[in-house]
């Protein structure tokens, strides 16, 4: 039997019938853990257990586990996506497409909503005093959050160092603190694309973990690793290699017909916005969080589609929201057709809705299309290795990023203001003892209208 009959035989193993009462009961179900499910993803898996699970759910225990396995293991919010499978094991592909759908659904309508708002009225003094306090809190909740990823990401290797930290036990691999510590100074000085950033870690990783295996393929691997250093340095320098071939090649290629095609693609805002979201919706690897680093790199930075302030600013909407943390590209979305239609909010709900399909297609078509192959591909001990380091490297990516949003954080006219220092320090605090992030960011609203209001 062929791989590809085997993975057709397992995809019909695990998908379900679309009939119209499983399509009723999955649209049901998921808007109503998309309205109800605060928390974060741990809170969305833990729910689809206990409902779905067992004699009276819509599977096992094992192939939820399985599941859920493989969803950590995709790029993409592992709860979407195992919101996906469960609706695909249910009833089938279409089930699957109801299920994200109407998991999604609740917090795109809130995050439309509360952008409406934020755009609407950032200038009035009230609502610009509750994000003065708001955005200094996204930071110490981004800090927590990459710390709980940190803590277990340093322990997929080897134990090199142990010891005891407040309650917890950290145990350290020394490769893959290095790994995560690079990444974070890489960020921070360099802003590479983050994909480069976490294939290299993973390339590390392999390299000194599994030597045995590299010196067996040394063959395959010296090619494939020549074939990537060639490419890399080719994008690297591509400017330069245009202008070492002469203004005549340069001018080839600008007058060539598929050049002028891709420009005039390009420059519309809609299929730039569509294209950038399928592609970060293809690599935030690691969580919703691994969103920032692509974010600030690309639509602050790069692009200037919005400011680092008013980014947190999405974030925190985001996490208002019972949804993914990822859905804060509709805001994205929202906020740049919003300022290309020239303030027609109409035309920026819909790119709020093209922000949103671009960024969460891929995780449809993972769980729908190669589920199975991304299964076997999960059990290959090279893969897991790589994975160890690429771990590493998305906590790194993480916080470099967040250094960069902090300065708009916590520098103000040139100064530095502790009241958001101590905000962010306060808030890392209380999420690392279990208060929830919705709490904390209105908690920070308030003491910033109180401050702004009563202080200044």
């Amino acid at each position: 039997m062929t791989d590809t009959e085997s993975a057709s035989e397992a995809a019909t193993s695990y998908s379900g019938e679309p009939t119209r009462t499983n399509l009723v009961e999955i649209a049901r179900y998921f808007i109503y853990i998309g309205i109800v499910g605060f928390g974060g993803p741990l809170v969305h898996i833990a729910m689809m257990e206990d409902d779905l699970v067992g004699d009276e759910g819509w599977t096992d225990q094992q192939t939820f586990m399985e599941g859920l396995a493989i969803c950590n293991t995709l790029p993409g919010p592992a709860s979407t996506q195992l919101g996906i499978f469960m609706g695909w094991v249910r009833g089938g592909n279409l089930g699957a497409l109801v299920a994200g759908g109407a998991f999604m659904l609740p917090t795109f309508l809130l995050v439309v909503l509360f952008s409406w708002i934020y755009f609407a009225y950032q200038a009035v003094p009230s609502v610009e005093a509750f994000f003065y306090g708001i955005n200094p809190v996204v930071i110490g909740l981004i800090v927590g959050a990459a710390w709980s990823m940190g803590h277990s990401a340093l322990a997929e290797g080897r134990t090199d160092l142990e010891f005891e930290l407040g309650s917890e036990t950290w145990e350290i691999d020394y490769l893959l603190a290095v790994l995560l510590v690079a990444t974070v100074i890489a960020t921070v000085v360099v802003n590479p694309n983050p994909v480069v950033a976490f294939v290299v870690a993973g390339v590390v990783a392999v390299m000194i973990y599994r030597s045995t295996w590299v010196r067996e393929n040394l063959r395959a691997v010296s090619l494939w690793g020549l074939l990537g250093v060639v490419l890399a340095a080719l994008y690297t320098v591509r400017d330069r290699v245009l202008d070492l071939l002469g203004p005549g090649a340069r001018g080839a290629l600008e007058s060539s017909p598929i050049w002028g095609v891709l420009l005039l693609l390009w420059s519309n805002p809609w299929v730039q916005l569509f294209a950038f979201m399928v592609y970060t919706g293809s690599f935030i690897y690691g969580g919703g969080l691994v969103l920032i680093p692509f974010i600030e790199k690309y639509v602050v930075t790069d692009f200037g589609w919005m400011t680092a302030r008013e980014f947190v600013d999405g974030v925190a909407i985001g996490q208002l929201s019972p949804g993914p943390v990822v859905m804060t590209t509709a805001f994205v979305g929202y906020k740049l057709l919003l300022d290309v239609s020239g303030g027609f909010v109409g035309i920026a709900v819909l790119g709020a809705l093209v922000a949103t399909i671009g960024a969460f297609g891929p995780s449809f078509v993972f769980i729908m299309g190669f589920f199975p192959y991304f299964a076997r591909v999960r059990e290959n001990d090279v893969v897991q290795t790589a994975l160890k380091g690429v771990n590493a490297a998305v906590v790194g990516a993480i916080l470099g990023a967040t250094v960069t949003l902090a300065r708009e954080s916590f520098v103000v006219d040139g100064v530095v203001d502790p009241l958001t220092v101590a905000l962010a320090a306060v808030t890392f605090g209380l999420f690392q003892r279990g208060i929830d992030a919705v709490y904390l960011i209105f908690g920070g609203g308030a003491v910033g209208i109180a401050w702004y209001f009563i202080v200044l």
